[in-house]
């Protein structure tokens, strides 16, 4: 999005915000993007033209209007009130003290960072974290059948989800060589582990390699182990267990082709399939070597 649609977008936001955090949190955001998306020598034409398009729709005005302030400052024969959003759509001294299009004024005092300028989450409205409207109306839906404000439910949720990404975290460096394979295709306790699908990828191998080797006695009765058939065997999608067939690539081709196996040989019209020939608990009770 360009920082012209950026403006006229902000300027749409600010028709239904009447509330000066709501206004203040758009803004202060807006800087912030500003400044992760430009480099400071061109923050300053950035914040131009996202004002220049707020100006079609909320120009300075001779009186007190709702949702405008008393700017004292620029050009005298300017008229002094302005909307709001321009109280926090400043840059600082590093960013070229861009605080308005009608003029860049020469020896303006840089407005310091102070601690009315810094958001809390107390601050937070819904109009100000600037969500799509399905996202707004699930919101509004969660609060109003949670009965928590707003900052205690983004509280919870961060918590929530925190706890979420750090658990995958340490799931995914869990050693799960030592659960059964009973457990890993059963309990529900592994069904979403990260590292199920690779760990019974794993075994699921090793179980058709001691298929062919000790219990097959003719081609016919051979698994060529492939995509499918470990799908099939696991459960798990075939995606995944293409990604984790690529790290034991060499092995499992040297294998096929020891025993003269491709896709055509699981092809077994007539006979039990996979699943139902190889058991991989009796094969593979665990994954340990």
């Amino acid at each position: 999005m360009t920082w012209g649609k950026q403006g006229r977008e902000i300027a749409r936001l600010l028709e239904g915000m009447t509330d000066e955090v709501s206004i203040k949190v758009l803004g202060l955001r807006t800087i912030q993007e500003i400044k992760n998306a430009e480099t400071p020598d061109k923050r300053t034409n950035a914040l131009k033209m996202i004002s220049r398009e707020i100006l079609k729709k909320f120009p300075r005005r001779d009186s007190k209007t709702e949702c405008y302030y008393h700017d004292l400052g620029g050009k005298s024969n300017l008229p002094k009130w302005r909307h709001l959003i321009f109280k926090y759509l400043t840059l600082d001294s590093a960013d070229g003290d861009a605080t308005r299009i009608e003029e860049i004024p020469t020896e303006q005092p840089t407005e310091q960072p102070t601690e009315q300028n810094q958001l809390t989450i107390e601050d937070i409205t819904i109009q100000g974290l600037i969500l799509d409207a399905d996202t707004q109306e699930i919101l509004e839906s969660a609060l109003e059948q949670s009965g928590m404000t707003l900052p205690h439910f983004i509280k919870q949720a961060v918590r929530v989800y925190a706890k979420t990404i750090t658990g995958k975290s340490k799931k995914q460096s869990e050693d799960l060589s030592t659960v059964p394979t009973e457990n890993l295709l059963n309990d529900p306790t592994y069904s979403t582990h990260p590292g199920r699908a690779e760990e019974l990828t794993k075994r699921a191998i090793k179980a058709i390699k001691y298929y062919n080797a000790n219990i097959a006695t003719e081609k016919a009765d051979r698994w060529c182990i492939t995509q499918s058939a470990i799908s099939s065997l696991t459960g798990s999608r075939a995606s995944t267990v293409g990604k984790v067939l690529e790290q034991f690539k060499d092995d499992i081709d040297s294998h096929n082709q020891t025993y003269n196996l491709d896709n055509y040989s699981n092809r077994k019209r007539g006979k039990p399939s996979i699943e139902e020939t190889i058991d991989l608990t009796e094969l593979t009770p665990d994954g340990l070597d």
